[in-house]
């Protein structure tokens, strides 16, 4: 503690009511002893890696007196924060006293606070040295047994702070270790709450999206949490704003896998919010994950070379795919979680048949209904979903053609990479369908629908090419998933309202019928033995009322004939049964 106070550099401060857009709150300079007070805290910090309760316990109850009388003290214990833009101080402590343990806290804050002159690049290696020692010191205090009181210092405020402004910094290590000491100050912040009893136990758990974890996690609070964090208050504003600038940040590329996990394990934190933050996350990984895909594709085409420590575009890539998939994870599970305990909006008795009847409910009229809070939020996960298909498909359909205008050398490498990323978008996608199969699938036509520069040009078939490698989007299951899709436009009131869309993409029911043909010409004739009692189920309802189909019979008439091609083709079931009701309901049409 004396040592430490004899620094003259740890204890200067900001003035009150500074601009906080001035970074430089401190330079060190050539004549500050970096080198001693550097031994000093790595003595601190080897001495408190092997502590013994005892020791943490000396350090949380003894006290020393950092009132005016004692000015070196007293300047180094001081906190600072920003509000408003401004710089304010305060004293800490209470009575003009600390504990031990607390004055070393601010001992490290000081130490990461100062940064060098950029024309001084002789004192970048020893600064960077002395940060991230201070910075594993504090890391060391924040997970000590007694570390509950420091949290009505707000830390979280400071330490976002700085992990803003190391972004500009050139060393990415010390994004790391400012990752664990934000989520440290996290943690303890909500530790001392108050807990939510626990579920019932006969409470339906749902299946989450995806059961990937990262392999750097930290010590995760959602192990911990079941549902004991669901009533406290989120972090502070910045961090979403901090995640969001270092996911964009160049200098992030080389700790990408830490910034993703340690948005994974801050998720918790938010279990009330999540809704509030997904859009703007998902945006951030979707622009990134598209700027990043097309330096990797000009990589190949324009044989740009990696700049020397820089991180080749390929890994990125699946940090922010992974990134992007936790993401969309968290906010599906809560989503499926309020749903559980909203109340269910049951629909009348229908009888027997793939929607029931479709005569009832015809002359009924929905009256519009004020849109409930989890309506709000099914709607901000889904078009969340949506950007992710579509980036998703962007990614998968590279390669094929591409890879003819490489040269011998690099036609491997193009091969191995190009199939590693589809592979990966592969499986987001695998997750995202078997989530929200109508949603993602309507995406993925409008996508189809919008391939053609004019109505009379040949569609894409890379969309089907993609349906038919989903385990997802089966036949059995893509073929229903479609009909919902058109009676939701056709006949809403005919249909549970869980196998309704939301409507938020701009397709109409032409556009759906019409894909039903090429999706359907486009299947295996085999396929038939999985899809026929839906479609015969489908064409004995809409027979029941073709009112609402009357723009799209014709089309409805070559998917019937379509049918009966690959019928022929095969030999399931009872033929001549099969071909008699498939004949009776065309001419029916």
């Amino acid at each position: 503690m004396v040592k430490f106070s004899e620094f003259s550099f740890l204890q200067k401060l900001p003035e009150d009511g500074s601009a906080a857009t001035d970074r430089d709150v401190q330079l060190y300079a050539s004549e500050d002893d970096l080198d001693q007070c550097l031994y000093y805290l790595r003595t601190l910090s080897n001495m408190l890696q092997w502590s013994s309760d005892g020791m943490w316990a000396a350090l949380a109850q003894h006290s020393i007196s950092t009132d005016s009388s004692h000015l070196s003290l007293h300047k180094i214990s001081k906190l600072y924060s920003i509000i408003a833009g401004l710089y304010l101080t305060c004293a800490a402590g209470r009575d003009g006293e600390i504990t031990l343990l607390e004055f070393f806290l601010h001992v490290c804050l000081r130490a990461i606070a100062g940064n060098y002159d950029s024309g001084n690049s002789d004192l970048e290696p020893r600064v960077s040295q002395f940060h991230r020692t201070a910075l594993t010191a504090l890391h060391q205090i924040l997970l000590s047994p007694y570390s509950l009181p420091l949290a009505k210092l707000e830390l979280e405020h400071i330490l976002i702070d700085r992990l803003f402004q190391s972004l500009g910094g050139y060393d990415s290590f010390i994004q790391v270790l400012l990752l664990d000491v934000v989520f440290d100050a996290l943690k303890i912040r909500n530790a001392i709450r108050p807990t939510a009893p626990p579920l019932s136990p006969t409470a339906e758990v749902k299946r989450p999206m995806t059961q990937e974890t990262s392999q750097n996690s930290r010590l995760s609070v959602a192990t911990e949490r079941r549902e004991g964090f669901l009533n406290i208050p989120p972090p502070p504003p910045s961090l979403v704003k901090c995640l969001q600038a270092g996911f964009a940040a160049p200098s992030s590329r080389p700790t990408l896998d830490s910034w993703v996990s340690f948005m994974t394990e801050c998720l918790p934190f938010y279990s009330d919010t999540i809704f509030q933050i997904l859009i703007p996350l998902v945006e951030t990984f979707c622009s990134q994950i598209a700027s990043t895909f097309s330096d990797l594709q000009k990589t190949f085409k324009d044989s740009v070379p990696v700049g020397e420590g820089s991180t080749a575009p390929e890994s990125t890539l699946i940090s922010l795919l992974n990134g992007l998939e936790h993401i969309l994870a968290s906010g599906h599970d809560r989503l499926l979680l309020d749903e559980l305990k909203s109340p269910v909006t049951k629909s009348p008795e229908l009888p027997q048949g793939f929607f029931g009847n479709m005569v009832s409910g015809v002359f009924s009229s929905e009256t519009p209904q004020a849109r409930s809070a989890t309506a709000n939020n099914r709607l901000t996960v889904l078009l969340s979903f949506q950007d992710a298909v579509r980036i998703c498909f962007l990614i998968w359909s590279w390669g094929g053609n591409d890879g003819t205008f490489q040269d011998t050398e690099s036609a491997a490498s193009f091969n191995y990479t190009s199939l590693r990323m589809r592979n990966r978008a592969r499986r987001l996608l695998e997750h995202l369908f078997a989530a929200e199969a109508l949603e993602c699938l309507e995406t993925v036509v409008e996508i189809w629908q919008k391939s053609s520069k004019s109505p009379d040009d040949m569609r894409s078939p890379i969309v089907f090419n993609l349906l038919h490698v989903l385990d997802g989007s089966r036949p059995k299951h893509t073929i229903p998933a479609i009909f919902n899709a058109i009676y939701s436009r056709t006949n809403p009131t005919a249909l549970e309202p869980s196998r309704k869309s939301t409507l938020t993409s701009s397709l109409n029911d032409t556009d759906l019928v019409v894909f039903l043909v090429e999706y359907t010409r486009s299947l295996e004739d085999d396929t038939m033995d999985e899809i026929w009692a839906d479609c015969m189920a489908f064409l004995k309802d809409l027979l029941a009322n073709p009112f609402p189909h009357r723009q799209t019979l014709p089309s409805l008439l070559e998917f019937a004939g379509i049918l009966g091609e690959k019928v022929d083709n095969t030999n399931f079931g009872e033929q001549r049964r099969m071909r008699r009701e498939l004949g009776v309901r065309k001419r029916r049409l």
